[in-house]
């Protein structure tokens, strides 16, 4: 068992990185004014509300409220213990840690799922062992070899290969696997009888692994196609793997996306390997024909742009609409299409042309999502029939109302006015009439379901908040004066009978002290480590987002300790005597009404004076 890690190795191992060099790994980060802004990663949203201030080195979002330093961030994100964080950071800064500090695990699983990626992982090695070393795995490794897969790519993406003989159950059999745990694995097939079998027999094996490289499924690609048999078989859903939030090759391209601010989606596992292969690092696939909606989020949060790389076959095309579609409706990212010519997958280009020409091909700006539509929706129809050219021509112009841009839609309506010989004036105006006919829909919707109207588009939206009373506002600016200026603390520290109403805040306060006793300056995500809880950190992290002015008054911070302090319990008696007055009017005690009512004026007055 690990020892714990002293504090002074935490100081060493959170100095030693800027926690935008870590946050920037997993969120893609702009600039705006002193901090900078992303996608949240812990809730679902569409307006950047997270916030990573490089000055103090932490994170808080507006939205959601989560807050702290490099430490809280990774916890979070990857759901691992704080040791297990420090140890991370520590090998992102470069930082030896000794032995004694450092755990066999990474993550911090339930037992089943702890046990389930042991089983996958060992599963992963016995795969590739027989892939590259046993005559079972001859044949596969000659076709690989035959579609120009390398060693490197083999070690690189971990292939392997299940033969017929039911090697795996056989295996964890002589390792002592339990009965119930290979049955929940998703690696074997139950019987009737209750007898398992491998899922997976004669085939080619991807490892599809989670954002940080661990093996948590399978797909398995038939050598030679066997009838009744699909060409591919992915693992079923288990406690460890939901096809629909994974996308395959993320671990390793998550840190070219980031850097070029795109990803290219290919269809296949074999497309992926052979276009890293040829130095396009940014490729992923989805698990499937179909993207989902957390794929798209996922991929929100570190890329502005979709670079979609289908076969140019009709299936493929079907595919590529079906994934403009969702990625339209729920994102923000600019997508394009690319077609390898002639139908060649990537490795066959490559083959003919060279890497450096397939590089150039991936770099591309290539077509947009509105120009590969409008062909699109050509298919099946016939423009020299009328009747299909108004079709056509109908759901040209709905596309082109959608647009954000007037210039695309200008550029376009000269497009089809050109083509078929028709006034673009008309086509504005038709267009036109379908986005005022859009926009009453929508306000119908808004009105029947009573929605308010959005506000403009901003940096930062965050959800509606109750508007805080002017006690709070006191408390947090009070405390977030104290924290960052020592002569506030001192001013505060002097008045021996104050404390702050908000039970949560008092306790950073008395905790702080503790800090600031012990250490020469206040550090924010130093005093994070610190605090420990996680919802007294994401209060901290609330502080620190509060702009400040600068150039501090004490009257000011008088008036907050005056409101704390005397406002906060006349509030207090007021709501009170207001309580006791109503239960007096219930029940018809004129005399105490008399009384309460004039002990209700005399604080009003005295909230007057305060």
């Amino acid at each position: 068992m690990a020892k714990p890690i002293p504090e002074d190795v935490i100081d060493e191992v959170r100095t030693s990185v800027d926690i935008v060099d870590v946050v920037s790994r997993h969120v893609q980060l702009k600039k705006a004014g002193k901090n900078l802004f992303g996608i949240c990663p812990f809730h679902d949203e569409k307006t950047p509300s997270f916030s990573v201030s490089e000055d103090k080195q932490i994170f808080h979002c507006f939205s959601c409220g989560r807050g702290g330093n490099v430490f809280k961030f990774l916890m979070d994100l990857e759901h691992v213990s704080f040791p297990d964080a420090v140890r991370e950071v520590a090998e992102f800064g470069h930082v030896e840690l000794d032995k004694a500090y450092i755990s066999n695990h990474k993550a911090q699983y339930t037992d089943t799922q702890s046990g389930l990626i042991d089983m996958y992982e060992r599963a992963q090695q016995l795969y590739s062992h027989i892939l590259k070393n046993t005559e079972m795995g001859h044949d596969a490794l000659q076709y690989l070899t035959e579609r120009g897969i390398t060693t490197e790519d083999i070690d690189t993406f971990g292939l392997g290969f299940a033969p017929d003989d039911q090697i795996l159950q056989s295996y964890f059999n002589e390792q002592d696997g339990q009965y119930d745990q290979l049955r929940t694995s998703g690696l074997f097939i139950e019987r009737q009888s209750g007898d398992l079998a491998d899922r997976f027999t004669n085939r080619i094996m991807f490892p599809i692994r989670d954002s940080n490289g661990r093996v948590i499924a399978f797909s398995g690609r038939l050598v030679e196609k066997i009838e009744g048999q699909p060409k591919y078989l992915n693992s079923p859903e288990t406690p460890i793997f939901n096809k629909g939030t994974v996308l395959y090759n993320l671990d390793l391209a998550r840190s070219t996306i980031l850097q070029e601010h795109r990803a290219i989606l290919f269809e296949g596992f074999m497309d992926v390997i052979a276009a890293h292969r040829a130095g396009v690092t940014n490729a992923i696939a989805s698990m499937g024909t179909s993207l989902t909606n957390q794929q798209v989020n996922m991929l929100e949060r570190i890329s502005n742009q979709i670079t979609i790389c289908y076969d140019g076959d009709s299936a493929g095309q079907n595919a590529i609409a079906r994934a403009i579609g969702l990625i339209e409706t729920n994102s923000k990212i600019k997508i394009s299409v690319i077609f390898i010519p002639n139908q060649q997958d990537p490795d066959e280009y490559v083959k003919n042309h060279g890497k450096d020409e397939f590089i150039n091909l991936m770099s591309q700006t290539g077509e947009s999502s509105a120009s590969f539509l409008l062909k699109f929706d050509r298919t099946g129809l016939n423009l020299d029939n009328e009747t299909d050219l108004l079709e056509y021509l109908q759901k040209a112009l709905g596309r082109l109302a959608n647009l954000g841009s007037n210039v695309e839609q200008d550029l376009y309506l000269n497009q089809l006015s050109d083509e078929f010989k028709i006034d673009k004036d008309d086509l504005r105006m038709q267009m036109r009439g379908m986005q005022a006919d859009r926009i009453a829909k929508k306000n119908d919707r808004r009105i029947y379901q009573n929605v308010p109207e959005p506000e403009s588009p901003g940096l930062v939206q965050t959800k509606q908040q109750p508007k805080k009373g002017s006690i709070e506002v006191a408390e947090q600016h009070l405390l977030a004066l104290a924290l960052n200026n020592h002569d506030v603390w001192l001013r505060l520290e002097a008045k021996t009978d104050f404390y702050f109403r908000d039970e949560q805040y008092q306790t950073v306060y008395m905790l702080a002290a503790g800090y600031l006793e012990n250490h020469s300056s206040y550090n924010p995500a130093d005093f994070m480590d610190y605090l420990k809880e996680p919802n007294l950190q994401s209060i901290v992290a609330n502080l620190e987002s509060i702009d400040m002015n600068e150039d501090i008054s004490m009257d000011a911070v008088d008036d907050y300790i005056n409101i704390i302090s005397n406002f906060a319990p006349l509030e207090s008696k007021i709501i009170q005597v207001q309580k006791d007055l109503n239960e007096a009017v219930r029940l018809g005690n004129k005399g105490l009404q008399q009384e309460l009512t004039v002990q209700l004026v005399n604080l009003f007055k005295q909230k007057q004076q305060v």
